[in-house]
């Protein structure tokens, strides 16, 4: 469901834009969202670009019309409460910051051993890192390799609220903004997060990858999943288990 209401979210931003460009009779629009305005705006579009890990960066591509020149915006949508910000899992963490998801699993593992005192076949708890503040403007932008790089976040309502006026040709979001990636970084507390699969996945403490990385979890023994997934989110419950990424 997670991933159909993203899906619905991002159809709603790209058509309310296109529906305002339409009604101005296919010429550019001034897009608002919170604080930010962005002028010139003549389509939007789902990102669709090839990546080398599982989940772009960019959702969203705006086309901005500069005088004579086209240039496009990419925006990472995401929820109000949204559990994560961005995709590309432990591949996009390393082509972003390379070493920081080997030093996320190896802390957690040793947590979740020594601190937690799990033993093999336990459930195990959400971990979470937490990123060092020199790291990251990098891990919200991206790179190319990973579907990015990201301009503007935008977070907001899943059912996505706009109202476009047609005497001052401005299309306002009423129930989301845009922050630019910078100041999304600076504002925020980022960590890594580790979870599992599957339901039926548990702790194992001696599975290692072929880099011999921790792998935490064990196979799943309905579905055969045999690692967990990582991702990056702005928040914590308060119970979290929280190491440190130095």
């Amino acid at each position: 469901m997670a991933g159909a209401s993203k899906e619905r979210q991002e159809s709603g931003v790209i058509k309310k834009i296109k529906d305002a460009i339409k009604q101005n009779e296919n010429n550019a629009i001034t897009l608002v969202a919170g604080k930010t305005i962005i002028t010139g705006v003549i389509d939007a579009y789902k990102y669709k670009d090839r990546q080398l890990t599982s989940e772009p960066y960019t959702d969203v591509v705006l086309k901005i019309k500069e005088g004579n020149k086209i240039k496009k915006i990419n925006l990472s949508l995401k929820g109000e409460s949204a559990p994560s910000l961005a995709g590309g899992g432990l591949k996009g963490l390393e082509l972003v910051i390379p070493g920081i998801a080997k030093k996320f699993m190896i802390e957690a593992h040793d947590n979740l051993l020594n601190v937690q005192n799990l033993n093999s076949g336990d459930k195990v708890p959400d971990v979470y890192g937490l990123i060092p503040s020199k790291d990251k403007l990098e891990i919200v932008v991206g790179n190319a390799s990973m579907g990015g790089s990201i301009d503007y976040m935008y977070i907001g309502k899943m059912d996505v609220r706009a109202k476009y006026n047609v005497n001052d040709n401005i299309l306002t979001f009423e129930n989301g903004s845009l922050i630019d990636s910078e100041t999304y970084a600076k504002t925020h507390d980022l960590y890594s997060r580790l979870r599992a699969r599957r339901k039926d996945q548990r702790f194992d403490s001696s599975a290692k990858d072929n880099k011999g990385i921790p792998k935490i979890y064990g196979k799943s023994p309905s579905k055969g999943d045999s690692a967990g997934k990582i991702v990056v989110t702005d928040s914590i419950p308060m119970n979290a288990v929280v190491v440190k990424l130095r």
